[in-house]
């Protein structure tokens, strides 16, 4: 005798076979006319970050652990990350310390924050750190980490390891020597990417932008004419040799924000986080208010509507940003629009 067959039936039957149809997924989830994220808008306080950075200089030895970082993890994500494609976690390396050569599919970037006199050395580049200084550790690049100064130094550690978990590309080797062979400063590689830069240069990459070269450009910037309606006075890392961005994945910033700003409200497809490098001000994300002073970092999913504010009348506010973007620009899926 021949029984009703039914939708609930069919798909039990399905799901037996490890089928599903596109009916099924529809109903649980409705498609969108806009894009969605589980990632929430999220302020981390440097007090916090800070305070747990320094216990942890007290308990965490670098002799068992790979590395000393604050991960910065984001309240809506069932993974522990940040946004979806990038982490954002902060380092902490005492006076003596050396944190050992490893290299991995991972790329990665190092924003200081506090301290200098300490260096990273990237496949044999001696990057000599100071406060404001990009260091940037590309894919299969060896790295490593001493502190020969006085006192400890911290740095933003940004890493693009949520989409390369996604893309399960994640590698990881540790180096043949503690400490690698130091074969030229970034001195000697910032003058191959200048005007006389002869046709056959040594191959040597790009990895350190200096704060104060950074600072003076956005100084530039910030005295060529009015700001930008949203964003103030934006100053974007770019990769000398391409003019592309800070690494295929992620993209740099520097964002100034004048005295009293008051940005127009905004929003894109492409997830940014912030670390606030100096002074305060106040940003809107959604229905969240983020009132923020120097340290802090929060971060602004994609497609939320946004606006900064300086809220001093006499000093400017600076901003240093970590963006998705190149991967959405690189897969035809960046847009923005005022709001």
């Amino acid at each position: 005798m021949l029984t009703a067959d039914s939708v609930e039936r069919l798909n039990q039957d399905m799901a037996e076979r490890h089928l599903q149809g596109f009916w099924a997924m529809t109903e649980t989830e409705p498609l969108a006319v806009h894009p969605r994220t589980r990632v929430r808008p999220h302020l981390w306080a440097w007090a916090d970050v800070y305070g747990s950075l320094v216990r942890a200089g007290e308990v965490i030895s670098l002799e068992h652990s790979e590395r000393r970082t604050c991960r910065l993890i984001n309240p809506g994500l069932d993974r522990d990350f940040t946004t979806n494609t990038v982490q954002l976690s902060v380092q902490y390396v005492k006076p003596g310390e050396h944190a050992r050569a490893h290299r991995h599919s991972m790329a990665a970037l190092r924003y200081v924050v506090q301290g200098r006199g300490a260096y990273t050395t990237v496949n044999g580049q001696q990057c000599l750190m100071e406060e404001g200084d990009l260091i940037l550790t590309p894919h299969l690049t060896w790295h490593d980490h001493t502190n020969h100064s006085d006192a400890p130094i911290v740095w933003l550690d940004g890493l693009d390891m949520p989409l390369i978990q996604l893309l399960e590309q994640e590698t990881f080797e540790p180096g043949p020597w503690a400490a690698q062979p130091i074969t030229a400063t970034s001195d000697q590689v910032g003058a191959l990417y200048g005007a006389a830069r002869p046709p056959a240069a040594p191959r040597l990459a790009y990895y350190h932008y200096r704060g104060r070269d950074a600072e003076a450009a956005l100084q530039a910037l910030a005295a060529s004419g009015p700001p930008a309606p949203a964003d103030g006075y934006l100053l974007e890392y770019r990769d000398p040799t391409s003019g592309g961005p800070t690494l295929p994945t992620i993209q740099c910033a520097l964002q100034l924000l004048p005295p009293a700003f008051e940005g127009r409200a905004h929003r894109h497809t492409s997830a940014v986080i912030y670390h606030v490098r100096r002074g305060s001000g106040t940003t809107y994300v959604g229905d969240a208010r983020f009132d923020w002073e120097q340290g802090d970092s929060f971060v602004v999913p994609l497609w939320y509507v946004h606006r900064h504010v300086n809220r001093s009348p006499s000093e400017a506010a600076v901003l240093f940003s970590l963006s998705d973007a190149p991967v959405r620009k690189a897969l035809d899926l960046y847009s923005e629009e005022e709001v």
